[in-house]
């Protein structure tokens, strides 16, 4: 749980810093908008990991069932009919996810 901890860490960390960093050079901004995509795979396998490990865990099946839901009305969103009020609604839960998944991450650790 340790590593997971770390990755997790490191995978969110990093947009982080690099954001930071592009006050000095404004083109580390577009480093920090893609290392975000690599920050949500790498929580999308850390918790696939969990999954394997707990597959009767709720709060995992929870967080992949708002991914499922996310995915979806992103695609539906794009594909099928645009909605500005859908896409500004989309908008902030990767955030959310993100948040959530390291606050499992971290309380799992301590326990």
């Amino acid at each position: 749980m340790k590593t997971i901890k770390y990755l997790n860490t490191i995978a969110i960390g990093l947009p982080l810093v690099l954001t930071i960093l592009s006050i000095i050079d404004i083109s580390l901004i577009i480093l920090a908008i893609y290392s975000t995509m690599i920050t949500g795979a790498i929580q999308l396998l850390i918790g696939l990991i969990i999954l394997i490990k707990e597959p009767r865990n709720k709060y995992i099946i929870a967080y992949f069932l708002v991914v499922i839901a996310f995915f979806s009305l992103w695609y539906f969103n794009v594909k099928i009919i645009y909605s500005d009020i859908l896409t500004f609604t989309l908008f902030p839960i990767p955030l959310i996810l993100a948040i959530y998944l390291s606050i499992l991450i971290y309380k799992k650790d301590k326990s």
